[in-house]
C-alpha cells in the first residue's frame, strides 16, 4: 500500500487517482492513517464480499436458531450463548 502524506498542497489529484488505480493508498494525517483511497474496482470486491460474508451470517443464525428451538432452547437461553459479534 502506497502511503501519501495529507497536506493538501502536496497531493496532486491526477497522481492520487493513477496510483489508487494500482493499488490503495494511504492518506496520512498527524502519523496516522486519515483516510485509504480505492480504485473502484478494489472497492466493489470489498463490498461484495462483505455482502456474502453479511448473507452468509444471516443464514447462519437462522439455522441455529431453528435448531436451538428444536433442542428446547428458549430464545433468552440462546442470545446468552451466541453474543452478536458483529
Amino acid at each position: 500500500m502506497r502511503t501519501l502524506s495529507a497536506d493538501a498542497e502536496h497531493i496532486k489529484l491526477r497522481e492520487l487517482i493513477d496510483a489508487a488505480r494500482k493499488e490503495p493508498v494511504a492518506l496520512v494525517e498527524d502519523g496516522g492513517r486519515a483516510a485509504v483511497v480505492l480504485s473502484p474496482d478494489e472497492f466493489d470486491r470489498l463490498d461484495e464480499q462483505d455482502r456474502i460474508r453479511r448473507e452468509a451470517k444471516a443464514r447462519l443464525r437462522v439455522s441455529i436458531h431453528r435448531e436451538a428451538s428444536e433442542r428446547g432452547l428458549t430464545e433468552a437461553e440462546l442470545e446468552r450463548l451466541l453474543p452478536d459479534e458483529s
